[in-house]
């Protein structure tokens, strides 16, 4: 009688653990089989955007109303991010800017304006500067003055409100030009020009503001930037240069007779390498952002003659000082740091900018 009391007893309990894990499968299929279904119906619909990170996080773009800059400001709203804008307008345009950030006119040396906007900001994207070489040979006082001391206004506002990471948009003119193969961070650094100094010498800053008061930064060193948006008047970049003549059926200037081996890298691969490293560098760092292939100058010019299907006439230029003869990025410690990889190659980028600047009005 006991044994049989005992197998009465055991038969409900185990039924009771039975019907219990059937229970949980459906419950499991309720949450996570229903789940899967949106998943998949989802990246159907919209592909790889529905898969994407979004951030709630306020983020301050400096130049975003710039070339560079708008392609970032595009990159982070796309990501989700909170995005503020500042730019004094000198060479960007207010209609590069996303609709979905909110802009400021002004300058980052203003003290009053950064205090008003900086409150809650996690993190800043610095490209607000006084750039290309040509004009800082001329006007040398002016791009110290912007781009390090102004940058100084900016990391100390930073500090009063507690803002502890900054990217920083630096430059390939830190090198010295005369290393033929590709440029690794830790070569040499011997600017050419007041230009490549200014950027340099803002890298020591930062690398001074991380060890002594603890605001991480990531300078990233442009080679040669190129793509739409790229618009501001008499601009000296060559693609901008050699595509506004051409398209007027003027002369085209180039120098050193396009015997100069460049790295070029599309702006919006370079936008991407802007916002990675704004997630994933971590203290004080340098990386060299292009795509570690050098081309000759003149190739260049005869790639762009071959989508216009077109032969530029060229007005020889010479020499121009503070012009290195090469700059290609050894490009080998942010893939390995940071996973980032151009996804745009010269043809395809080309492409784009002829678009872009076929598209634009012309006086």
């Amino acid at each position: 009688m006991a044994g049989e009391g005992e197998h009465k007893a055991q038969y409900p309990k185990t039924q009771t653990k039975h019907n219990d894990s059937k229970h949980k499968q459906d419950r499991w299929f309720e949450q996570f089989g229903v789940s899967a279904f949106v998943w998949v119906f989802g990246f159907l619909c919209f592909g790889n955007s529905f898969f994407m990170v979004k951030h709630t996080k306020k983020v301050l773009v400096t130049g975003g109303a710039g070339f560079i800059g708008s392609h970032v400001v595009k990159h982070l709203c796309d990501r989700g991010y909170a995005v503020l804008v500042i730019d004094d307008l000198s060479t960007g345009f207010r209609e590069l800017v996303d609709t979905r950030a909110t802009f400021f006119e002004g300058s980052i040396a203003d003290s009053a304006l950064l205090e008003k906007i900086l409150p809650g900001v996690a993190m800043v994207f610095h490209l607000a500067a006084t750039s290309t070489v040509n004009f800082s040979l001329s006007n040398p006082k002016i791009y110290f003055e912007n781009n390090v001391m102004n940058g100084i206004v900016l990391l100390d506002a930073m500090r009063k409100f507690g803002v502890k990471k900054l990217v920083y948009a630096s430059s390939a003119a830190s090198y010295n030009g005369k290393k033929r193969t590709p440029i690794a961070e830790t070569d040499p650094v011997g600017p050419l020009n007041p230009y490549g100094a200014s950027k340099l010498a803002f890298e020591q800053v930062i690398s001074a503001y991380f060890h002594s008061f603890c605001i991480e930064g990531t300078a990233l060193r442009f080679f040669n930037v190129y793509g739409p948006n790229d618009g501001q008047p008499n601009n000296p970049r060559a693609i901008p240069m050699w595509l506004e003549a051409g398209l007027a059926k003027k002369k085209v200037p180039y120098y050193w007779k396009g015997k100069q081996k460049r790295d070029y890298i599309f702006v919006e691969d370079v936008a991407r390498a802007v916002v990675l490293a704004g997630e994933k560098a971590k203290g004080f760092n340098v990386y060299n952002v292009g795509n570690g292939k050098g081309m000759w100058m003149i190739d260049i010019l005869r790639e762009l003659e071959d989508i216009l299907g077109e032969k530029f006439v060229l007005q020889d230029m010479g020499e121009r000082l503070g012009d290195p003869k090469y700059a290609v990025a050894d490009t080998r410690k942010i893939k390995k740091e940071l996973g980032f990889e151009p996804s745009v190659g010269l043809r395809e980028g080309l492409e784009k900018t002829v678009a872009y600047y076929r598209s634009r009005p012309r006086s």
